[in-house]
């Protein structure tokens, strides 16, 4: 699509007139120019898009008039580039008269190039602007293409009979309760959900059933914008249902949308209606509604609205009560039945056995969504079957989403979707076509690419918002739109990854190569198109990743997802090749050292390394002059160059790992060689080792940093605490603070904070406090506290029970107390609480009315613990019980005090001594561990787990007695693992 191409240029050429003060003469005068040209034809492109995208044959000469104006877009952003590269300043060049006169001189061909280029594309685009009225192109928007195309689709929608809806009685019986049973009053009944999840079928067929239960009904179809004639519409359809005539010189008499209002209002006061407004878009939807129908006290009204976007659903509470219900994509059994429904509904033989195993793997494609199941299976009906010619239509499904007539129909839903969104979240969407089929990507990481691609308007920022926060808005908008997936949250609720849809990720995949925007090299494609500006690396191979010698010149970005080996040549060209790149993402890549010419990449604002085994960074790094995010997490790297100290448009270091899996307390940090003063732009940084000479240097530098998010420092002693407590009060904006003392180090010395930053989340401490910080009982927005190896003397519970945002709490050898006792109305909101190596720890007490919404418990190496089985069973709310490294009586106890009598299988499991990652003082132990929760769906988890089992067939097992239980008792025994157990016992 030109629209994405050239919108992405007008903002990169504003911003280049309005920074760049060496842009002179001539050339500033060019630019402008063009941006005139651009903004000239920028109306016709989403006309132009929406055309190009259909599948008729007489729009082939618009598609060749959107690549051209795209290539030249291309063409001149190139040059911007490669001119900003030219004249970039050396780190070290000074600013003396004698210097800016040789930048001036050096920078005439470069400024002649560049002028020359834009003169070439302003006229092709000129000549491109002519031709717009030849080829029937109007300055409106895209929507009435894809608006005619998609009504024809939702029409089948209407005539679905109801054993054809599959899966969707729970939502018809809880959408009928709202529209019949709940409030005498104007209710607002939102169905949310993706394209293609039957929002429509499900309503219709409600609809039909209910509509004579009320006085008057209409049934009016949205799409994308709404306007006053959806007023007369409805007034129409409601005389009409009535039995009545709305004459058309009435339509004339009703000029302006105040009158339409209180006509529609007069009809409607003092009756029940039911009026559906299916398929909404627009937020405004609303704001012309709400007047037209009346909120009568006493009787029953409903307005039904059927919308991809939750956050229509949300305006309207503004003054009307609203359900929300949000469609689910169906479960696998349902969705294999709907499957099997369509694809064999005219063949009395059902599904042959030999086509089974591809049923599923097609139902699981298509993730549950009926349209995307219906499709497909529609045109499985046409093909014989057998495995050979089902496995050829699985494996060109992507190949064929827009073109097959049986598969279009959901690609031009998803279309919809796409052609909604405005140009910053269409770059947005078609990002995550750089990373694999379902694969949940971080959301920090995604957000932090968008800022470094340039993705994020500044213009279109509120206050003090940065643009990592305006990013973070940018994908609530993709969610709330249906269009991304929440893959996982943290305990708050905050998304923590995310992912699109098997089908989506094919629909945008196909639309990234068609734009250029990106393309996938892979062991089964590999070499890109010339125009490609940006690359994703999966899965390639040494031979051809070497065998394939390319240009890398107009990439802009390179992902890597899952490279096994490769040559110091590919490494080479891979830090040499792409003169222009702006990302660079090479987690878990093969690479052992950095190459000294990653310091060419002089455009580089994203790097990330993380889980490389590289040792050391180049000094080269400091000339990467626009470097916002350096990713070393993970790596044996633990000393950076002074050179660092250059980055100073950094505004994310992360760099550290753990010593190894098992002693994940056991943080280690980087060392820096100089200083970090000039880094005033941070907002992340973790892990500093301070514990160097430079250490209280550095501390004292961090006072500058007011940007600070994210703070993470090691090395802490206690001469320096006091320092470390005058750069936190500097950070206003903290949300999460780390700090580890150093080995040795007498106390952490935290008192002498007594302001702490009001909006710090997360705190994590990890050392020993001669008495808890009075700072710490103050914090109302902590969600989650850690304190590790604080040894306290007097049990600081009673002081953090009043936290009243605090969700997740993990106490590791945080007390020497012998009774931990948790009382009635302590930590109201806490979800999750880990208790571990509390060594002299003998009773947990859990009162009544303790932690009452508390879902996840983890105890672990409390070795001395004799008390406290039978309180687990006043945690109501508890899901998951974890038991690590503890003692086989406590664990027997908890089996004994279950109340519930629930049917569990019983499990054999090993707990080896042998097998105590943290050395805890234990006897060997092997017992039946009973996963008997104190909740239905709640689970037990035993560690540590014994090696893979081997394949033994042992002799059967008694299990062993257990207490009487209502009802029947489930039995399933692991004898592979109670045999290998008790083979691993024999051999001790």
């Amino acid at each position: 699509m030109a629209s994405v191409a050239v919108d992405s240029l007008i903002t990169k050429l504003v911003q280049l007139l309005n920074e760049e003060v060496t842009l002179l003469g001539v050339v500033r005068t060019k630019v402008e120019g063009l941006k005139v040209e651009l903004c000239l034809i920028q109306a016709y492109l989403k006309d132009a898009d929406a055309k190009a995208d259909t599948a008729d044959t007489s729009n082939h000469a618009v598609k060749v008039w959107v690549n051209q104006l795209r290539h030249a877009a291309f063409r001149i952003e190139d040059a911007v580039d490669f001119y900003m590269i030219k004249l970039a300043p050396h780190p070290s060049q000074s600013h003396s008269l004698l210097s800016k006169f040789v930048s001036m001189i050096t920078s005439v061909v470069p400024r002649h190039r560049m002028a020359s280029e834009i003169e070439n594309v302003t006229a092709s685009i000129r000549k491109l602007y002519e031709d717009k009225q030849a080829l029937g192109l109007s300055p409106s928007s895209e929507q009435n293409v894809v608006e005619r195309t998609c009504y024809d689709l939702r029409m089948g929608a209407h005539f679905i009979r109801d054993d054809e809806l599959v899966g969707v009685d729970n939502a018809k019986k809880l959408l009928t309760d709202w529209l019949i049973h709940r409030e005498a009053r104007r209710t607002i009944i939102s169905v949310v959900g993706e394209g293609g999840l039957g929002k429509t079928a499900i309503v219709r067929n409600l609809y039909n059933k209910h509509k004579e239960d009320f006085d008057c009904y209409a049934w009016i179809t949205v799409s994308h914008s709404f306007k006053e004639e959806h007023l007369l519409t409805t007034i129409q359809t409601l005389y009409e249902n009535d039995g009545k005539k709305y004459l058309v010189e009435n339509r004339e008499k009703e000029g302006d949308k105040c009158n339409l209002t209180q006509k529609l209002r007069d009809y409607l006061q003092g009756k029940s209606y039911m009026i559906v407004f299916d398929d909404v878009w627009e937020i405004n939807f609303w704001e012309c509604m709400e007047y037209a129908l009346p909120d009568d006290t006493n009787i029953r009204s409903r307005i039904i609205i059927t919308t991809r976007d939750r956050g229509i659903a949300e305006f309207c509470r503004r003054s009307a009560p609203v359900h929300i219900h949000e469609l689910k994509p169906l479960p696998a059994d349902d969705a294999l039945k709907l499957f099997l429904l369509k694809t064999f509904q005219f063949d009395h033989h059902g599904c042959p056995e030999g086509l089974n195993e591809l049923s599923q793997r097609f139902v699981k494609r298509c993730e549950g969504v009926p349209l995307a199941i219906v499709v497909i299976s529609g045109l499985l009906s046409t093909k014989q079957k057998t495995i050979s010619e089902w496995q050829k239509v699985y494996d060109s499904l992507r190949s064929k989403f827009s073109s097959d007539p049986h598969l279009r129909s959901f690609y031009l839903v998803l279309l919809e979707s796409y052609h909604d969104l405005p140009y910053h979240l269409r770059l947005c969407l078609l990002y995550f076509g750089l990373f694999p089929q379902d694969y949940s990507i971080k959301c920090s990481t995604l957000t932090q690419l968008w800022v470094a691609e340039g993705f994020v308007n500044e213009n279109e920022m509120f206050g003090a918002q940065t643009l990592e926060e305006a990013a973070e808005d940018y994908l609530a908008e993709l969610i709330r739109r249906s269009l991304v997936k929440v893959s996982n949250v943290f305990v708050n609720g905050k998304v923590k990854s995310c992912r699109v849809h098997d089908l989506m990720h094919d629909f945008i995949v196909r639309k990234c190569e068609e734009l250029n925007f990106c393309q996938v090299v892979s062991k089964q494609q590999f070499g890109f198109h010339e125009w490609t500006r940006r690359i994703s690396i999966q899965n390639i191979d040494k031979s051809a990743f070497i065998g394939n010698d390319q240009s890398f010149v107009r990439v802009r970005s390179c992902i890597s997802c899952g490279i096994e080996e490769l040559s110091e040549s590919v490494v080479k060209s891979l830090f040499s090749g792409f003169i222009l790149l702006v990302t660079l993402g090479l987690e878990d890549f093969p690479l052992d050292h950095l190459p000294e010419v990653v310091g060419n990449l002089l455009n580089l604002k994203y790097l990330n390394l993380r889980k490389t085994k590289i040792k050391t960074i180049p000094k080269s790094i400091g000339k990467l002059q626009k470097l916002q995010t350096l990713n070393l997490r993970d790596t044996q790297v633990r000393e950076l160059p002074m050179e660092i100290n250059k980055l100073v448009k950094l505004r994310h270091f992360l760099s550290y790992s753990f010593a190894s899996k098992e002693h994940r307390q056991h943080l280690l940090g980087v060392r820096l060689n100089g200083g970090i003063g000039g880094l005033t732009d941070l907002q992340s940084l973790a892990m500093v080792d301070t514990s160097t000479a430079n250490g209280d240097g550095i501390i004292q530098e961090m006072e500058n940093m007011i940007n600070m998010k994210k703070l993470g420092i090691v090395g802490i002693s206690e001469v320096n605490g006091n320092g470390v407590c005058n750069a936190i009060k500097n950070m206003p904006n903290l949300c999460s603070l780390s700090i580890k003392a150093a080995k040795n180090c007498g106390f952490l010395a935290l008192q002498a904070l007594v302001d702490p930053p009001a909006n710090l989340q997360r705190l994590y401490l990890n050392g020993t406090l001669q008495r808890l910080p009075e700072w710490i009982p103050k914090l109302k927005h902590l969600i989650k506290l850690s304190l590790i190896g604080s040894r306290l003397a007097e049990d600081p519970l009673p002081k953090l029970e009043g936290l009243p945002e605090l969700l997740e709490l993990h106490l590791d050898h945080y007390c020497w107390n012998s009774k931990v006792h948790f009382k009635c109305g302590w930590f109201e909101k806490l979800k999750e609480l880990t208790l571990q190596r509390m060594n002299t720890l003998r009773t947990l007490k859990i009162d009544k009315g303790a932690l009452p919404k508390l879902e996840v418990l983890r105890l672990g190496s409390c070795p001395q613990i004799i008390e406290g089985a039978d309180a687990i069973q006043n945690l109501e709310a508890l899901k998951n019980l974890y038991l690590i490294d503890m003692p086989i009586q406590f664990k027997d106890d908890i089996a004994l005090n279950n109340p519930y009598n629930i049917d569990m299988p019983i499990q054999f499991s090993n707990d080896i001594a042998l097998n105590n990652p943290k050395d805890i003082d234990m006897p060997r132990q092997f017992a039946n561990d009973i996963s008997t929760p104190l909740k239905e769906n709640t689970t037990l988890d035993i560690s540590p787990p014994l090696l893979p089992p081997p394949q033994l067939t042992p002799p059967s097992l008694t299990p062993p007695r257990l207490p009487p239980r209502r009802g029947q008792l489930k039995v399933k025994v692991l004898q592979d693992l109670a045999s290998a157990a008790i083979r691993s016992l024999s051999a001790a």
